[in-house]
Order: structure tokens, then C-alpha cells, then sequence
């Protein structure tokens, strides 16, 4: 396939990036297990820098960037990694995603690669100690040098799909041999968190297509309660909830979307999990395909008993101009149903704003609505001089010559078909032979125009969990949304289903490992370092470090492990500037001879003890040097992300929402638990009482 370069990626620059192709085969259907982008056999510290040598060009003493290319979409992108030497003068020397996930108790690693892929229009913007903190790049992965890291953002663009980022994330960690990644999933669509739709529907958040897996759940919520939240949802009947609903000022809106969803499959939809599945497929079709589903399944049901809401026999629709159909795949005319039932707007999108100021209150935009509508006007002058249907990439280039905010040009492009200009709309759709992103003018009837503007009047302001749809498959997202709001939510008279919808919403971590032996199981082997006495004293309620990972030859001696074993261990953690290991043992803490051939132990873990540990550094710990106590009533016993506070008396730390202070609000000078205050309240009376 041809390579599309962004021309971002390529000009402007000092120096011409390398460039990498690879065979990106695996993005249109997600793989947790994909090749990897290239062959690499040692450990992640020493794959990062070789990665780097071998296909990197250097931008400064620490920022690399590389070009890579997929030859499956076609697309080039520039992937930057910051190489951050961590100190004593550094600004944050500790990771707190490492806190949060529960590796604290790990050695804080020298280095730390963070690698970015920012937003089209900042490729060629420098990398900067605000830019690690953004999460509006691509993607941005942080991962230290002994391979334990965690994914910090993805977001996607026109371009590029979040599938196709996270896929790319997927195969770069798989070819750097990382060992554990962390994620705190908080991602959605819309209102809509996938971490509870997604649970619900495929038994699984939407990163566990890459397997990522339930690592600890906020507020004391454990893995078994999260599976049985999630089991109890899932398994829920679609005949119970029309039943429950039955009745109800919800029950004929809920009767009307499952009936027309349940009637376009052969497949039967049992349980709720079967039904947001197939809607959530239903969703990803092209609309020229959900709009045959809908008119096969409006001819073959009953008006009577399924009505299209908000339709009547004096119903107009959109049209454009010449009633033709055009080569988006929307026809402009009208859609006919049983008993002279019209859908309304057939064939273009009902705008979602009557104005760029609604639009940019509604999509959180950093742009005003004046800035909004001069840059639409400079759209509709390009319409006005082509006069035709226009490929995404010719109308950007285009208005670029009138707006220099490429920034600006690519939010409105992406949002433009949902406001109305005038009595016209642009229609944003795909082009169904070519593929390619199209924009085309419509005209809309000033009658329709004026009802739907009389409708709105008239109706009161939409609460969260009102159907704005008005026709079931029309819009596939207001269907899941109505069904997220009032069955995940707001399920009636169902305490259970609520409380298990919150423990899912509690579950943001989740981790993926990949297994070191899988990658080179006769020449990578564990070390773990032992502490002495004084260090089990000390830190007698922390875990392990976990061990190191160690390529040595598979007729190595145990001596050439040592050697290896400490070279790697010095170069890892701030700790160990100066270790020296002393010897080797086995699980069975047996020592083990200098001469003794490492294959013969038919073992990959090993046990190190040495002399050398730097134990006054505060570079000790990435979760800090200080020990300290959380004990919260809702049974968390370790820091999980969520606001917390100490109290004065006990010094041991709590939720805030456990304690009654929402997170909006501040917390108060003096904080006494609920625990503290019992107490307190005892003591007093019983000195009371002996007065």
C-alpha cells in the first residue's frame, strides 16, 4: 500500500527523522498477542537502547524521535521518546502511577522512557516538561528500565483510531520485551464509561482486548467482587427487564428500541450482555448498512404495535436540492414505512446545535463560537467557488489559506455536521467506494427547519436519561445511552444492580504482563535481591522488589551470573550504584557453586545476596521512604488513586468520600476520623463517670 506522510512529520524539522516500516497487519482486527515491530533479544533496558541506536534520530541529550509507518493503513507517524535520568535533583523522582497500582514497594529505577505520539498539529512542536503532563497526546506511555511502566493516555483522531493507537502501543511493548504495563482506565464515549458498558456487553473493559486484566479495585473492591458485579449484570434476562419496565413512564420507549434491535438479528438476544453487544456492532456499521437494516425490519413489523416516535402523516423530511442520491451512500429522499410513517431527516444527520456558541458549549471547545462561525464561513466559501462534493484533506487545504489555526480547522471539520449554518448543513460522512473522509452542502427545508425548532420549543429540558432519538437504529449511540442511563445507572427498584454497576465503575486498574520466559525462556533468568536482617526489620510490612531479569548464555556458570547479575542490578536501581553480589542461591535458599553450570538447575529464578545497598538514599522506594498507614472504613488498605486525608490524632489515611467530603470540596484544617472521634467520645464519659 501506498504511504501517506503527514506533512507535519517530514518538514520543518532540523533534521529528516529516521523512518521504520513495519507490517502492520494486525490493526484491523486487535491481537493481545501481535509481532512485534522488530526482532530484539536481550532485556528492556538494553532493548530501549538499541531501538533507539538503530532506528532513531536524535533531537537532543535526552528526545529521540522515529518515523514509523504502517503499511496496512498507510498512515506515518512520529513516535518521540524522552529518556529521563532520575535523581536527587530530579523535579519527580518517585512515580505515583507506581504508588497507585501497588508497586511501591518496587526500587526506584534510574531511568524512565516516556514515549509519545502528541496530536497532529504538535509534531512539530518541541517536548517539554508541561508536555509529560498533557493527556491529550495520541498516546503517551511511560516505562521504566526494568520494564514495569504504565500506559498514561490514548486518544485517537480522523486518521487514527484508538484500536489502531492501542494496537501500535501493543506491538511497541511486546518488541521492547516489557514486562508489566499499568493503566488506569477512565476512558468514555460520550457520557458513556467503557469500562462498565464494555464490562457489561464483552465481560471485559475495551483495553482487555489487549489483555489487560483486573489489577486492584478503588475502594476496597476486590477481583472476586468485580467478576460477580460484572457476571450479575451481563447475565441479566431482556424479557425480565421489558417485564420490570412494564408499566412505567420508561417501559414503551424501552419496549420500542429492544423490540426493533431484537427483530434485525436472527441471533436471539437473551441477556443483556447479548443485547449491547449486538448494538455495539450495530453502532460500528457504515450507515448506508443501518439504514437497509432499518427499512427490512420497518416492513416486516407491525405499525401498531412498533410506532416510529416523533413521526406522523404531515411529517416533511430534509432534502437537498435535486432529490438525487449522492455518491456519500445517503439518499435524499424519503424513507417509507407502514401506514405513511415518515423517519424524520432521512438521509442527513439531525444537527445536534443551532449554533457554533451551543456547539462549542457542547464540545467543550477552546475556541469561542465567534471564532467557530468565521471559520465555517471560510468552509462555505470553499463550497460556494467547487460547487461539489469534497475530500476531507482538499477542503483542509483549502481553508488553510484563510485561517491559519490548523488546530482550529481540524475541530471543525470533525464537528461541523452537527450545526446548522444558515438553512444549510455540511455533511461529514465516508465515502463507500473510495473510503476516503467527504464533506458535501445540503439545503434544508425551511418548513422542517422551523417544526423541529417548534419541537424543541415546546419540549421541556431533557433530563440525562431521556431518549433523544427518535427512531430506533437511526442513532445507535442515543440507543446504548438511553439503556446505559436506565438499566447500568438507574436499574428501578434494584438496589443490587446499582450497587454492582458502582463496584464496576470503582475498577480503573488494570495491568498487562508479558511473560519473560515466553520470549527467551533458555537465557533469561530472574535475580532477586535478598535483604539482610536489619533491612527484614525495618521494612518487615513491605513486599519483595521484584526480581531482575538477567540474559545470560544457557551453559553459563553460576559465577558469570553473578557478574551478570550484578552489572544489571547497578545499572537498573539508584540503590544499588555500588552492589556487590556475594552469592546465588535457589528457591530452596540453598547456595549454589561457583562452577556450577546454570542449565543444570533446570531453574529461571534465583535468590541474590550482597553487600553495597545505599540505605540512606530517599531514592529508595518509588511508593517513598516513609511507611505509611491507610485503614479506611471501606476496607481499602493501600493507596488506589482516590482522594485521601490523615487523620490529626491516628495519622492514618482515608477516602474523603468515605468521610463525607466530596472530592469539590476542601478539606477541613482539622480532620479526626470517625474512629478517633468514638474514642475521644468514650474517653470523655468514662472521666465523666469517675468524676
Amino acid at each position: 500500500m501506498a504511504i501517506t506522510v503527514y506533512d507535519a512529520a517530514c518538514t520543518e524539522t532540523t533534521k529528516p527523522p529516521k523512518f521504520l516500516l513495519f507490517n502492520d497487519y494486525a490493526t484491523t482486527i486487535p491481537s493481545p498477542s501481535p509481532p512485534p515491530l522488530l526482532y530484539l533479544s536481550e532485556t528492556f533496558r538494553d532493548n530501549i537502547r538499541s531501538f533507539l541506536r538503530d532506528n532513531a534520530e536524535i533531537e537532543d541529550y535526552t528526545v529521540s524521535c522515529i518515523l514509523l509507518g504502517s503499511q496496512a493503513s498507510g498512515v506515518v507517524f512520529p513516535l518521540y521518546i524522552l529518556d529521563e535520568l532520575i535523581s536527587d535533583s530530579s523535579p519527580n523522582p518517585l512515580c505515583d502511577s507506581c504508588r497507585c497500582v501497588g508497586w511501591g514497594h518496587h526500587y526506584v529505577s534510574k531511568r524512565r522512557y516516556h514515549m509519545i505520539i502528541p496530536k497532529r498539529d504538535e509534531w512539530n512542536d518541541p517536548l517539554t516538561a508541561k508536555s509529560l503532563k498533557l493527556s491529550s497526546h495520541l498516546m503517551h506511555g511511560l516505562v521504566h528500565c526494568n520494564g514495569f511502566g504504565h500506559l498514561l493516555c490514548i486518544n485517537s483522531e480522523d486518521d487514527l483510531s484508538g484500536d489502531q493507537v492501542m494496537d501500535f502501543w501493543n506491538r511497541l511493548c511486546t518488541t521492547l520485551h516489557t514486562r508489566k504495563i499499568s493503566l488506569d482506565d477512565t476512558s468514555k464515549k460520550g457520557s458513556m464509561d467503557l469500562r462498565l458498558l464494555h464490562g457489561v456487553a464483552y465481560g471485559r473493559p475495551w483495553f482487555g482486548k489487549w489483555d489487560y486484566m483486573f489489577s486492584n479495585g478503588s475502594f476496597g473492591v476486590r477481583k472476586d467482587e468485580y467478576w460477580r458485579a460484572i457476571l450479575t449484570l451481563s447475565s441479566i434476562e431482556v424479557d425480565k427487564i421489558m417485564q420490570d419496565f412494564s408499566g412505567t413512564s420508561k417501559g414503551r420507549v424501552m419496549k420500542i428500541i429492544i423490540g426493533f434491535y431484537r427483530g434485525s438479528t436472527e441471533t436471539p438476544l437473551v441477556t443483556l450482555s447479548d443485547l449491547l453487544r449486538f448494538m455495539l456492532d450495530f453502532r460500528s456499521k457504515a450507515p448506508i448498512q443501518r439504514k437497509t437494516a432499518m427499512a427490512l425490519i420497518a416492513m416486516s413489523v407491525d405499525p401498531v404495535s412498533y410506532p416510529v416516535l416523533g413521526a406522523d402523516e404531515n411529517t416533511e423530511v430534509c432534502t437537498s436540492p435535486d432529490q438525487d442520491s449522492d455518491d456519500s451512500g445517503y439518499e435524499s429522499g424519503r424513507d417509507t414505512v407502514p401506514d405513511g410513517h415518515y423517519t424524520t431527516m432521512a438521509g442527513i444527520k439531525p444537527p445536534a446545535y443551532e449554533s457554533f456558541d451551543d456547539l462549542g458549549r457542547g464540545e467543550h471547545s477552546r475556541w469561542p463560537g465567534r471564532r467557530l462561525n468565521e471559520a465555517a464561513q471560510a468552509v462555505l466559501k470553499v463550497f460556494k467557488e467547487q460547487n461539489s462534493t469534497i475530500t476531507r484533506q482538499a477542503l483542509r487545504e483549502a481553508v488553510r489559506s484563510s485561517i491559519g489555526d490548523t488546530g482550529l480547522i481540524d475541530f471543525l471539520l470533525k464537528h461541523i455536521d452537527k450545526v446548522l449554518i444558515g438553512d444549510q448543513i455540511v455533511q461529514r460522512f465516508n465515502n463507500p467506494k473510495s473510503r476516503m473522509l467527504q464533506f458535501s452542502l445540503r439545503t434544508i427545508n425551511s418548513r422542517v427547519l422551523e417544526q423541529e425548532r417548534k419541537k424543541k420549543r415546546k419540549l421541556k429540558p431533557l433530563e440525562t436519561s431521556e431518549w433523544t432519538s427518535t427512531t430506533p437504529g437511526l442513532s445507535p449511540y442515543d440507543d446504548i445511552l438511553y439503556l446505559y442511563q436506565n438499566l447500568l445507572l438507574a436499574y428501578p427498584d434494584s438496589d443490587t444492580y446499582s450497587e454492582a454497576s458502582q463496584v464496576i465503575l470503582n475498577c480503573k486498574s488494570f495491568v498487562k504482563e508479558w511473560s519473560y520466559q515466553e520470549q527467551n525462556p533458555s537465557t533469561v533468568v530472574s535475580c532477586q535481591v535478598m535483604p539482610d536482617h536489619e533491612d527484614l526489620l525495618r521494612d518487615f510490612t513491605r513486599l519483595l522488589p521484584p526480581g531482575e531479569l538477567v540474559v545470560v548464555p544457557e551453559n553459563a556458570t553460576i559465577r558469570e551470573l553473578k557478574s551478570a547479575a550484578e552489572k544489571a542490578l547497578r545499572d537498573t536501581y539508584c540503590i544499588m550504584e555500588t552492589f556487590e553480589v556475594l552469592e546465588i542461591r535457589n528457591r530452596y535458599l540453598e547456595k549454589l557453586h561457583d562452577d556450577l553450570i546454570l542449565g543444570s538447575q533446570g531453574k529461571t529464578e534465583f535468590l541474590v545476596k550482597g553487600f553495597g545497598l545505599d540505605m540512606c538514599t530517599e531514592l529508595r522506594y518509588e511508593g517513598g521512604f516513609d511507611d505509611w498507614t491507610v485503614a479506611c472504613e471501606c476496607g481499602a488498605r493501600d493507596d488506589d488513586g482516590e482522594r485521601m486525608v490523615a487523620c490529626d490524632d491516628c495519622k492514618v489515611w482515608q477516602h474523603t468520600l468515605c468521610n463525607s467530603i466530596d472530592d469539590d470540596e476542601a478539606v477541613p484544617s482539622e480532620f479526626l476520623c470517625n474512629r478517633c472521634i468514638a474514642d475521644s467520645s468514650r474517653s470523655k464519659k468514662r472521666n465523666f463517670s469517675i468524676r
